[in-house]
C-alpha cells in the first residue's frame, strides 16, 4: 500500500507539487500520464525522497514519514521500500550486467555472492538477457541496459517498483522489448507507479491511470474510465492532443 496525503514541493518560487493526495493498493499498477512540467517525475521521485517534498505525509509499506519532520532513519526505511528505474538507466559503466544486478544485494542486503548470484542470474533470465550477465553497458543497447536497470529493481524485492519514464531515451525501435518486459512483471502482481507517455501501454497495464497538470491530480480512475469517458475538460484536451491510445501488441 502506498499512501501520499497532502504532498507538496516549490523549487524557489515555483511550485512543482500542489497538495497531492493519492492511493496505491498492493499489486496495483498506477500509470501517471500528463503534459511535461506537470510534476509528474517529481512525485515519483517525493516517494522515495530523491526529491524531499515540503509538506505532506508518505506511507509506504510498514515505512511512514512526515515531511514537516523526520529522521534518518525515517529517510533509511523509506527507501528501502522502493527502487528506482531511471529514464537513463543509471547503470554502473565499470561493472557487468551480472554485477550490476547484484551490487545492492551484495552491499546492501549482506548477502552472500554466490547467492547474490544465483538471484541475479535468475532475474536476468526473467528479462531476457541471461546471455548478456558479462557485458558491460557500453556494449548493450539501450533497451537491454534498460532492461538491466528493471532486474536491478526487481533484486531488492522492494514493496513497490518506481518507473520514471523507462522508454524516454529509447530508440522506437526498441521500446517495445522494455514495455513487454514490464507487463510480465504487472502480470505478477508487482506494485508500480510508472510515470509514461506511453498511452497504449498505460491502457492495457494499468489498474489506475492519473492524469497530472499544474502539479495537481486532475483526474484518476481505470484505463476504461480516464481514456473512454473523462469528466474534467483538461484530460479530455490532452488525450485528444496525444491521440487514442491503441492496443498494446
Amino acid at each position: 500500500m502506498i499512501q501520499v496525503r497532502h504532498i507538496r514541493k516549490a523549487f524557489k518560487d515555483l511550485t512543482v507539487l500542489d497538495g497531492i493526495d493519492l492511493e496505491i493498493k498492493s499489486g496495483e499498477v498506477t500509470a501517471i500520464i500528463g503534459p511535461s512540467g506537470s510534476g509528474k517525475s517529481t512525485l515519483l521521485r517525493c516517494l522515495n525522497l530523491l526529491e524531499r517534498p515540503d509538506d505532506g505525509i508518505i506511507e509506504i509499506g510498514d515505512a511512514k514519514l512526515n515531511a514537516a519532520s523526520y529522521s534518518r532513519k525515517d529517510v533509511h526505511k523509506l527507501r528501502q521500500q522502493t527502487a528506482m528505474v531511471f529514464q537513463n538507466y543509471n547503470l554502473f559503466k565499470n561493472k557487468t550486467a551480472l554485477q550490476n544486478v547484484t551490487e545492492a544485494l551484495i552491499t546492501a542486503q549482506k548477502k552472500p555472492k554466490k547467492e547474490a548470484e544465483q538471484i541475479g542470474m535468475d532475474l536476468l533470465r526473467q528479462v531476457g538477457l541471461e546471455h548478456k550477465a558479462d557485458s558491460y553497458p557500453i556494449t548493450m543497447s539501450g533497451g537491454q541496459q534498460q532492461r538491466i536497470g528493471i532486474a536491478r529493481a526487481l533484486a531488492v524485492d522492494p514493496h513497490a517498483i518506481l518507473l520514471d519514464e523507462p522508454t524516454s531515451a529509447l530508440d522506437p525501435e526498441l521500446v517495445a522489448g522494455v514495455l513487454q518486459v514490464i507487463k510480465s512483471i504487472a502480470e505478477k502482481q508487482t506494485t508500480m507507479v510508472i510515470v509514461t507517455h506511453e498511452m497504449a501501454f498505460a491502457r492495457e497495464v494499468a489498474d489506475q491511470v492519473i492524469f497530472m497538470a499544474d502539479g495537481r491530480i486532475i483526474e484518476q480512475g481505470t484505463p476504461e474510465e480516464l481514456f473512454d469517458n473523462p469528466q474534467n475538460e483538461r484530460t479530455k484536451k490532452f488525450i485528444k492532443q496525444v491521440g487514442e491510445p491503441a492496443e498494446l501488441v
